[in-house]
């Protein structure tokens, strides 16, 4: 794996441990770098913009705004120099980012995608393992919503052949209830988002699956395009080298079902803030 960074002295650290990787390497990107054959653009934008106590849309839409010119900058510049692979957003609000990197850029949206909730249901997946002393092949979880406000479809949650559910309510059962209240408060820890090792692994994880033709199912931050507009998409989605294969549509209940709609709303007004702000959606 190459890898190019735009900033020698931010990723010094991970210059040195790669002299202990044989088959990495990093360079320091500069202006006559040709990005042609490169597979995967990985944005990781400075996330001071963030702060999970504001939840206005317009106050988000007007914190997050000079980072989208950032954005603007960067997306011009690599395709600019050839690039034409798949994107990965790694941010709060990533879904703004993935609606804007359609935006600037014209990519398929199938090629276009930010890490949702991926990282919070990693998270639920090692928890569960522990708990039950299973493999991790024997879990099957779903978390929902946004990186910034995110749900578990309890219902979908699979251990072994029976549900989480069935194994709390069964009579027999070592496990209380108030695991599934402590496993949601934990995932919903607004520090998960800026958690540079949590989102790492998150990000490793997503690249394995989109280097080989296996299939991954999970909870990333796409759109949809239908008569050139775009709309989120917040829905498990199947994975492989191939970028998004497809949506997987769950059965959720009413309230699972309006809670991921209040998401997408609110998701939807603050990029609808932003369009209307400072012009950030024009390509120039």
């Amino acid at each position: 794996m190459s890898v190019l960074v735009d900033d020698e002295e931010n990723f010094s650290s991970d210059f040195l441990a790669s002299e202990m990787c044989q088959n990495l390497d990093i360079k320091e990107i500069n202006s006559e770098s040709k990005l042609d054959e490169f597979d995967v653009m990985i944005y990781l934008p400075n996330t001071d913009f963030y702060n999970p106590k504001v939840t206005d849309p317009a106050r988000i839409a007007e914190d997050i705004s000079d980072e989208l010119d950032k954005f603007r900058d960067t997306i011009n510049d690599v395709i600019s120099r050839g690039f034409k692979g798949k994107i990965i957003l790694d941010a709060p609000h990533d879904e703004v980012f993935v609606y804007f990197a359609a935006y600037f850029s014209g990519f398929d949206v199938n090629n276009i995608m930010g890490l949702g909730t991926l990282p919070q249901e990693m998270i639920l997946r090692e928890k569960l393992v522990t708990e039950f002393k299973v493999s991790d092949e024997d879990i099957n979880v779903n978390t929902l919503g946004l990186s910034t406000n995110n749900l578990v479809a309890w219902s979908r949650v699979y251990i072994g052949p029976a549900t989480l559910l069935s194994y709390i309510a069964s009579e027999n059962n070592n496990f209380d209830s108030k695991l599934i209240t402590d496993v949601q408060e934990m995932i919903s820890d607004p520090q998960i988002v800026t958690n540079l090792m949590i989102q790492a692994k998150a990000i490793i994880k997503l690249l394995n699956y989109l280097s080989k033709s296996e299939s991954l199912i999970c909870s990333v931050v796409s759109l949809n395009k239908e008569n050139d507009k775009f709309s989120l998409n917040l829905s498990p989605k199947l994975i492989n080298h191939n970028g998004i294969i497809q949506s997987i549509n769950l059965q959720l209940s009413d309230d699972e079902t309006k809670e991921v709609d209040d998401d997408l709303k609110w998701a939807t007004d603050i990029i609808e803030n932003i369009k209307e702000g400072k012009a950030h959606g024009k390509k120039d």
